[in-house]
């Protein structure tokens, strides 16, 4: 039987990278208001950020709904292929309970739903590994068995630019946001246990940068897969990363993030996603 690989737009893949790589995308919802787009087809990251930072009402992301995964599904089902499904972090989101209530009215065993536990290029590292399983004859459960044994070794660090859109997301109070404000306060993040975490504080970008790269050291980068550097709306920024990354990551790529995160994180954000070393026992 083939296996399909089938993960969400969280998972912030080009269309083009979808496609010769044959992942098949479910998306999400963003919404401003009362406009509603589905991420990664009529709104771009390039967009997204224009509207958040005009103001005006939060944006807010919605799961894809069941209805959507079974449609993936029941393709997978008619075809006779096995499926491998690849979802954002259940603590970010329904995305995962979505897929499995799609799975159930489904009725095809062959469906295996991984809870990445993380988000953005954390989900690429595990949907690549997983078309490089695929690709290597590896059904679907043992796919899903590597898979879940990786995800313990995903590591996404990045600082956040303004606290604005923690705020507004509720993760801080107005208080707390105008002290950073004032303070120029630069918060490290990273996903612990699948949901954001502030592992760190420091006064300044400069100082946020070294803190991330503090992190980072803390945790090896293991060369044996991609690293990704992190960005929301400005590219341009790895350059306050890059020359403080040594030794440099030698297949190091590039991840705008998309909605689902920069919701929370809002723009000037920087990091760093990638697969640790594994530790010796």
């Amino acid at each position: 039987m083939a296996v399909r690989i089938i993960t969400d737009s969280a998972a912030d893949f080009s269309g083009e990278v979808a496609a010769r790589r044959r992942i098949h995308i479910v998306p999400m919802t963003v919404q401003f208001g009362s406009a509603a787009f589905i991420d990664g087809k009529s709104i771009t990251s390039d967009v997204f950020y224009q509207l958040l930072t005009r103001g005006g009402e939060n944006p807010t992301t919605s799961q894809p709904s069941p209805a959507a995964f079974l449609r993936a599904f029941e393709a997978a089902k008619a075809a006779g292929d096995q499926a491998v499904v690849i979802t954002i972090s259940g603590a970010l989101s329904g995305t995962l309970q979505s897929a499995m209530i799609a799975r159930e009215l489904c009725e095809y065993e062959h469906i295996c739903i991984v809870d990445s536990r993380t988000a953005t290029a954390g989900m690429q590292l595990l949907v690549n590994h997983a078309c490089k399983l695929r690709d290597s004859g590896l059904d679907a459960p043992g796919i899903a068995a590597q898979l879940e044994w990786l995800r313990d070794r995903v590591r996404i660090f990045a600082v956040i630019d303004t606290l604005e859109y923690l705020r507004r997301g509720g993760r801080l109070s107005a208080v707390q946001a105008g002290l950073g404000t004032v303070t120029r306060l630069k918060p490290t993040v990273t996903l612990r246990d699948g949901a954001i975490a502030v592992v760190g504080k420091s006064f300044g970008m400069a100082a946020g940068v070294k803190n991330l790269l503090k992190h980072i050291e803390a945790h090896p980068i293991d060369d044996d897969f991609p690293s990704y550097f992190l960005y929301t709306d400005d590219k341009s920024r790895e350059e306050l990363l890059l020359p403080g990354l040594e030794p440099r990551p030698r297949r190091l790529r590039s991840c705008g993030l998309g909605p689902t995160l920069g919701t929370h994180i809002g723009p000037g954000a920087l990091g760093l996603a990638y697969i640790e070393t594994k530790k010796e026992v």
